[in-house]
């Protein structure tokens, strides 16, 4: 299998693609869908550490960073580390997505940061965009879909999509396909979020509204 590690590319490159991704996931509908993979992955995952950490996890960043629960070197009675990781991937998710809407105006375009960067929603997602990388937090996810679906599936996967460079319109022409049904509600939701996620970040960059400010 080609490196399942790597998330490749960057798919989003340009404040404009960042728009189209925010009008594109500002929809409620795309917002549950994001939410319930969230759940989704835990289900499939059945960790019962993972659905308790998820739940405790508001209370354990009030007493260490998040930097420091992502490294695993954290050392917490009774948590095993790499539960503590996922469990932290999921619930941070979970706000960027809740949260993410405060940054786009009503027509679905991102606001330039001089407009958010005051508000406690900019705060709170520049903390956890500064504490986590975004490669360390696509590899962390992909992996945990991959314990799930298997690396024949998901080389299947990428043959039939061409590159596994893949985007959003890519994975929905395959929702039909015989050959992936068993797993592509999760790989739907893994192209989502990537999608999202690497434009929250570029989103995040100051360097990156310079032509827009």
């Amino acid at each position: 299998m080609r490196d399942k590690e790597k998330t490749n590319g960057r798919i989003i490159d340009s404040m404009e693609k960042v728009d189209i991704t925010f009008k594109l996931l500002s929809d409620k509908r795309q917002i549950d869908e994001l939410n319930k993979g969230i759940y989704l992955l835990m289900d499939k995952l059945g960790s019962e550490d993972i659905n308790l950490l998820f739940d405790r996890y508001p209370r354990l960043i009030q007493k260490y960073s998040i930097k420091e629960m992502f490294s695993g070197n954290i050392e917490i009675a009774n948590v095993d580390p790499n539960s503590l990781k996922i469990a932290g991937l999921l619930t941070c998710l979970q706000f960027l997505v809740s949260s993410f809407t405060d940054f786009i105006d009503e027509f679905g375009n991102s606001l330039p940061l001089k407009e958010t960067e005051n508000s406690n929603s900019y705060q709170a997602e520049r903390y956890i965009i500064s504490s986590i990388p975004l490669d360390g937090y696509l590899k962390e996810l992909l992996l945990s879909v991959l314990s799930l679906i298997g690396e024949e599936y998901y080389q299947k996967f990428l043959e039939k999509i061409g590159s596994p460079d893949y985007t959003i319109d890519d994975i929905l022409k395959l929702e039909k396909d015989k050959e992936l049904q068993e797993h592509i509600d999760l790989l739907m939701w893994f192209s989502l979020v990537r999608v999202f996620m690497e434009a929250i970040y570029f989103y995040f960059n100051p360097e990156n509204h310079n032509s827009k400010i």
